[in-house]
């Protein structure tokens, strides 16, 4: 929305203008960029945009590169995200099923989204065992990183897919990671057919990931939720049931988006 297309007798345009810029840099392709690019993009004045940014920038809601010159969304949107989501009706269910995750697994459980070619952490739940494992919601991965970006890679269209693993590769987290490419592209299209990914101690030794899809009404892919198991103490193979449990689960959350 343009500072224009809003009601005057209700506009703030500094307001309205900050919107846009933050709007702007959401955008995967814009998720860093120089005061020119912002200004071009969003069709603001060039002192005018800056002051804005400068602005954003001391509240935080912003991060400046001194080397780059760039601008990237910030740290305090986090911890605003993440109180909007006790807002939302759709987080709050979510929550609830994966505290039924975790009970099941005896293991942490992460709600994950993809953002350009990163995954992120939007919400989690701990048990209370000793088995579980500590994650920071907000902490971001590459897409090329664990059974998460296994699975979000597995549901997109192979022109994009393909397009991400030529920007960021494969990279070898443990001795334990594929990186052959064909190799890992047959085992995506696994994955996209099973309904779930598996990992390892592909992306961090010691720890099992096992992620399934949260797909919406359309069948598209919305969030991927990531239980984290320790390595030694569950064998893959006798997965079988816990898996089976979960993809129900997960089955029913998706008939939510």
């Amino acid at each position: 929305m343009k500072a224009e297309e809003v009601d005057q007798k209700y506009s703030a345009p500094a307001v309205v203008q900050a919107f846009e810029i933050l709007t702007f840099l959401g955008k995967p392709k814009n998720k860093k960029s120089t005061l020119t690019e912002i200004s071009n993009g969003t069709g603001l004045n060039r002192s005018t945009c800056y002051r804005i940014l400068q602005t954003l920038v001391t509240l935080k809601i912003l991060l400046y590169n001194e080397e780059t010159k760039k601008f990237s969304l910030g740290p305090y949107l986090i911890v605003l995200g993440n109180r909007a989501s006790d807002l939302i009706d759709y987080m709050t269910i979510a929550k609830d099923y994966m505290v039924k995750i975790s009970r099941l697994s005896e293991s942490t459980c992460s709600l994950i989204q993809r953002i350009g070619d990163e995954w992120v952490y939007i919400e989690k739940t701990i048990p209370n065992s000793p088995l579980s494992i500590s994650i920071n919601v907000g902490q971001r991965f590459s897409l090329n990183a664990g059974a998460s970006g296994k699975l979000f890679l597995a549901y997109m269209p192979e022109e994009e897919r393909n397009g991400i693993l030529d920007r960021i590769g494969l990279k070898k987290y443990t001795q334990y990671t594929t990186i052959e490419r064909d190799k890992y592209i047959s085992e995506l299209a696994g994955i996209r057919n099973q309904g779930y990914a598996v990992s390892v101690n592909e992306h961090i030794e010691g720890i099992t990931g096992l992620s399934f899809p949260i797909e919406n009404k359309l069948g598209e892919l919305e969030f991927v939720i990531t239980v984290f198991i320790i390595s030694h103490l569950k064998k893959e193979e006798n997965f079988t049931q816990l898996i089976n449990e979960i993809k129900q689960i997960t089955k029913e959350l998706s008939s939510f988006f």
